[in-house]
């Protein structure tokens, strides 16, 4: 997943923990018990994490099935310090010219592609233009040759597994916020006699 729109997931995570943290006020969060504060982090961390491991960029096109064969496969880097490493490899389609994919996908062998040639892969790929990665792989399945049987996926839908990103930064940033201020909130006067005797 293009590290520009996690930041932007996040951020609207983020948002969304904002626009209840702080309408809920100091009385109601002093009430939310610590375990369940710790729950929050814990549970926007991996959901979170699987967000990411399962979803990429949504998608409105409609995604392209073939099956073929593939060759040529070669790891490349995205972006600088941020960027992300895919797999790009020429596959050609039965009874079809030759299409270009990439895909966040790890597949078998990725590190050896000697070993990657020639197998014969059901690629589901989208055709979106302004997408980061070119005809980029959502779901591949090995036919035949080595590993055959493998089958990986990931969720393009609009509504799909990449809303677990803002779902799960706004419960960690609601969990942050909340241990956060909550000296503040659930004793308000002693915090304000230790800023007096501070000044």
């Amino acid at each position: 997943m293009e590290y520009a729109f996690f930041v932007g997931c996040c951020l609207l995570g983020l948002g969304l923990a904002l626009a209840i943290f702080f309408p809920l006020g100091a009385k109601r969060r002093a009430r939310i018990p610590r375990p369940a504060l710790w729950l929050s982090l814990i549970l926007g961390i991996v959901i979170i994490f699987y967000g990411l491991s399962h979803g990429t960029i949504p998608s409105f096109t409609s995604p392209i099935t073939a099956v073929g064969k593939a060759y040529d496969y070669v790891n490349r880097r995205s972006g600088g310090a941020h960027g992300n490493t895919y797999g790009s490899f020429r596959f050609v389609p039965e009874g079809g010219e030759a299409i270009h994919i990439e895909t966040g996908i790890l597949l078998p062998d990725w590190g050896t592609p000697a070993n990657f040639d020639g197998r014969t892969f059901r690629v589901v790929y989208l055709q979106d233009s302004w997408r980061a990665l070119k005809n980029e792989a959502v779901d591949i399945t090995i036919v035949s040759g080595k590993h055959t049987g493998f089958h990986e996926s990931l969720d393009a839908r609009p509504l799909g597994s990449w809303l677990a990103i803002p779902i799960g930064a706004s419960l960690l940033g609601f969990g942050w916020m909340a241990f956060r201020y909550r000296r503040e909130d659930v004793n308000p006067a002693a915090s304000d006699g230790e800023d007096n005797s501070s000044t």
